[in-house]
């Protein structure tokens, strides 16, 4: 068996809330453009922007998935 060349020294989640009144097609909505891959690409690109930003963190690999 492979040994991995990384360890996991951190996990970041990501919480999103709604008002609890909020319409149902309003949720889905939401919950619609969550799923979207365009919404995921983003978040990605959003991520490794906000980390370049920190040098100490360049030997860091990141991964975002849903």
């Amino acid at each position: 068996m492979a040994k991995s060349k990384t360890v996991v020294i951190d996990e970041l989640h990501l919480t999103v809330r709604i008002s609890d009144g909020l319409p149902e097609d309003e949720v889905y909505a939401v919950r619609q453009t969550l799923a979207e891959d365009e919404f995921l690409h983003r978040l990605r690109r959003a991520v490794r922007v906000a980390f370049r930003g920190f040098p100490d963190l360049s030997p860091c690999r990141i991964s975002v998935l849903r």
